[in-house]
């Protein structure tokens, strides 16, 4: 199914109205940082401002608002294609010897000094929570929908000596701390059920 989602190509910041983010609270702002896939209910070039795209995203909420962003068009690209499922975090740890973290290679080389090399994609529509339980039981500030075909930018270690990074695996869930992006107040301590998302290394 072909979707309408916008790519940060660099770390930027999405406001709540189409000018400088330095003239708006940080009630107004959100940090996203580059490699971060949204998708998108609506946008559109935003009024008088052709230098800014007007947004409203499919089921994520930034500071309790998904509507009526607005993200620098040089800053993003938005594109409409087809959605690929990636291998989850539960078939790669099935493949594995312990079963108390997903183990994901990540060359040392390569990443050098950057910050933000990993990512969760998300392949279908579900939530993340801030405990490994069932999300029913939890309430809404401690969950968020997310919609299939979100890519979101991880903050975690470097990789080890042997070019691996973990991430734990709690009840089936895999924590993980998200780079920049703010949920629900959190960027700390979200699981995602481990048979809904992947990992992996940002291009």
């Amino acid at each position: 199914m072909a979707i309408d989602r916008i790519l940060f190509i660099q770390d930027t910041i999405l406001k709540q109205e189409p000018i400088q983010s330095n003239q708006l609270p940080s009630t107004k702002l959100q940090r996203i940082p580059a490699g971060t896939e949204l998708v998108l209910k609506s946008y559109q070039i935003a009024g008088n401002n052709l230098d800014h795209y007007k947004i409203g995203l499919e089921d994520l909420q930034f500071k309790g608002l998904s509507t009526n962003w607005h993200a620098f068009a040089e800053h993003v690209e938005i594109t409409e294609n087809t959605f690929i499922e990636v291998p989850t975090v539960e078939s790669i740890v099935a493949k594995q010897a312990q079963k108390n973290a997903v183990r994901v290679a990540v060359s040392r080389t390569l990443v050098g000094n950057r910050q933000g090399f990993l990512k969760v994609v998300f392949n279908v529509d579900t939530i993340i929570k801030r405990k490994p339980v069932d999300g029913r039981v939890l309430n809404n500030e401690s969950k968020q929908t997310i919609p299939a075909g979100t890519e979101l930018i991880l903050l975690t270690d470097k990789p080890d000596a042997s070019n691996i990074v973990k991430l734990p695996i709690e009840g089936g869930h895999v924590k993980f701390t998200l780079k920049d992006l703010e949920i629900k107040g959190f960027t700390k301590d979200w699981y995602a059920f481990a048979g809904h998302v992947g990992i992996q290394v940002v291009a």
